[in-house]
């Protein structure tokens, strides 16, 4: 049986319908990506599957105690609670049971009693069947893949960035026990490494899942099925995302063409029936009319709205945009994040900043933008540069205003009619123009800040992930006019697919070693983006310094030597038997009948207190024998 099935499903707002007549169904091997324009309904066919819409006609057909997890992008966190206390109430069964058993062990401590051994019984029982032994593992797990180390699990939620709040919360959601996974933008917030690693957990899982992307390379690498939201309807691709694209072009195409030839058959047969209607050809003319009553009519393709940027550069800058000489950078007074950069800028040059989140990224561009101090080193600014910068987090953005209002401040003394041109360039048309900024959605105010910052015509582009919360069209075209763009592009990005077609060089943030120990720095490798996306990543080994040689000594007696040995072996022999006492010991405490002894809980916790500490001491005693073996043997 299907987990959840849409059958004729449609929503209507005010005489739109967002959905219309929507078929599709989500069955236990399903790994789906759903794909369509901002504002296509992707987010409102999830809220139908779980029951928070209620569709205008149709049904959403559920299975059973199928439980959903799901990441919605707007999700909140509680701010006075701790991230490991967030987490950990994704298994609020787990943690119950959990405090169930410490109580029911305290209660059989202090006095025995059937009733509370049994119940016991039951609480461990189910508490391994849950999975609880190994939900700690698991969650340890997870957090530090999301780069959420143990030294701020204590902190509380409402101190951490908005980016790090994603991660708690997919964190979360991951650990949530559940029959199907529906993930809504996971990828925002994530870097490079931590997006790889997503891939590989999801398809470990062997559980089904329904992903809402914008990233190509991270659909391709996932995802099985292609829903794809496009006026209302939805079309189904078997594949990853290739394999839509490649299989929406041929039929986009082959409709294209029957439409047309279905479209000159009719006409030509229309001409036929109003020259015969009333002639010697009644009959016939008669017939074909009846013929074209009952055709099926080709769906007129539909007509997407082609996206040109008008991105032009103003002046031309000089050649040397850059030059950064052996320059130190961080966050004053003592936090150094990289030094030692020796890197150069050129007019037209593509570059493309990588490295972990965390790293210093943004905090190098502000450096080039002139809004942060250098802590050491050189920066050299080249001459007559406009620079135009996208900021992630669009601040800039005056959620006052409408959309319109936010660009025709820029030139009050422009027409109406510019302005909307100017808009309609970037999606926004009709009443979408009279929207206040604050009510925008995420891709449309990423749209918005792209459009008031073209139009003021840089010669140098900063950007900050401007493809965050952009459909694929919409980043399509702002690939498209970059690549045309006759200034110099400076950029952070995590959507592989675009960096590794927009750029021609690369800033990485390295670890590398020293006499000191390891430092951070940022190197132009000579590389492809693969490469340079693995170097932003690796961990320098450090090299331990040779031994000095030891000066030789007087021979020592052999007997002597023997003597060594042969404690060794006793003091292993020994340490054997003590770690298999103590073995026994973790056995007999992990049944629950040795709760129900008086007096013998406490002596097995006082025994095996002594073989610890009987065993530390065996175990540096037989170091030291080793040790002076060697030492004896060498000088030999």
């Amino acid at each position: 049986m299907s987990l959840i099935r849409a059958r004729d499903l449609s929503l209507e707002f005010g005489g739109n319908y967002i959905l219309d007549q929507v078929d599709c169904s989500l069955e236990q091997n399903s790994r789906v990506g759903l794909i369509g324009a901002n504002g296509s309904g992707k987010t409102t066919l999830i809220r139908l599957f779980l029951g928070l819409l209620q569709p205008s006609s149709g049904e959403v057909l559920r299975a059973r105690n199928c439980r959903v997890a799901w990441l919605p992008q707007d999700f909140k966190l509680e701010p006075d609670i701790t991230l490991l206390e967030h987490v950990r109430a994704s298994r609020a069964d787990l943690i119950s049971l959990g405090d169930e058993i410490d109580r029911l062990s305290r209660e059989l401590a202090a006095t025995h009693s059937a009733e509370t051994e049994a119940r016991l019984n039951l609480c461990v029982e189910r508490y391994t069947s849950l999975g609880g032994y190994e939900f700690e593992n698991e969650l340890k797990y997870v957090l530090t893949s999301l780069n959420l180390p143990p030294d701020i699990w204590n902190k509380r939620c409402g101190d951490f960035s908005g980016g790090e709040q994603t991660r708690i919360c997919l964190a979360a959601i991951l650990l949530l026990e559940h029959e199907l996974l529906i993930l809504d933008e996971p990828t925002n917030h994530l870097d490079l490494a931590m997006m790889a690693w997503l891939e590989r957990y999801l398809l470990k899982q062997a559980k089904p899942f329904l992903i809402v992307s914008h990233d190509r390379q991270f659909l391709d690498n996932t995802v099985s099925s292609i829903w794809c939201l496009r006026e209302g309807q939805i079309s189904i691709t078997k594949g990853n995302y290739s394999s839509f694209k490649a299989a929406d072009e041929i039929a986009c195409l082959s409709q294209e063409r029957q439409y047309e030839r279905q479209q000159k058959f009719i006409a030509e047969t229309q001409a036929y029936i109003q020259k015969f209607i009333a002639g010697t050809r009644t009959s016939s003319a008669r017939s074909r009319q009846k013929m074209l009553e009952r055709m099926e009519i080709v769906k007129k393709p539909g007509q997407q709205k082609q996206l040109r940027l008008p991105v032009a550069a103003g002046k031309r800058s000089g050649n040397d945009v850059y030059t950064l000489t052996n320059l130190c950078f961080g966050i004053p007074p003592e936090l150094e994040l990289a030094r030692e950069l020796d890197l150069k800028a050129h007019y037209r040059d593509r570059i493309c900043v990588i490295g972990p989140n965390g790293c210093g990224k943004t905090t190098l561009l502000n450096i080039l933008l002139g809004e942060h101090e250098i802590m050491g080193g050189s920066l050299k600014t080249g001459a007559s540069l406009d620079i135009g910068y996208y900021d992630q987090h669009q601040v800039l953005l005056d959620d006052s205003l409408t959309v319109m209002e936010t660009i025709w401040q820029l030139v009050p003394q422009a027409p109406q009619g510019y302005v909307l041109g100017w808009l309609a360039r970037f999606g926004f048309r009709g009443d979408n123009v009279d929207k206040k900024v604050h009510v925008l959605s995420g891709g449309e105010r990423s749209r918005l800040y792209l459009c008031q910052m073209i139009h003021e015509n840089p010669n140098l582009m900063i950007l900050d992930e401007p493809t965050n919360h952009l459909d694929i069209d919409m980043t399509d075209a702002l690939l498209e006019a970059l690549k045309a763009f006759s200034g110099t592009i400076i950029f952070v990005s995590h959507d592989r697919w675009f960096l590794s077609q927009l750029a021609t060089k690369f800033w990485v943030f390295r670890k590398k070693t020293s006499p000191e120990g390891i430092y951070t720095t940022v190197e132009e490798p000579d590389c492809d983006w693969q490469r340079a996306i693995e170097l932003s990543f690796e961990e320098p080994e450090l090299t331990k310094a040779p031994p000095p040689p030891r000066e030789r000594k007087k021979k020592v007696n052999p007997w002597y030597l023997e003597q060594i040995h042969l404690s060794i072996e006793q003091g292993g022999q020994r340490l054997g038997e003590l770690q298999n006492e103590l073995e026994s010991i973790h056995a007999e405490l992990s049944r629950s009948e040795t709760y129900a002894e008086p007096g013998r809980l406490s002596t097995l916790q006082t025994r095996m207190a002594e073989l610890e500490s009987e065993i530390g001491t065996l175990e540096n005693q037989i170091d030291e024998w080793e040790e002076q073996y060697l030492r004896q043997s060498y000088e030999q």
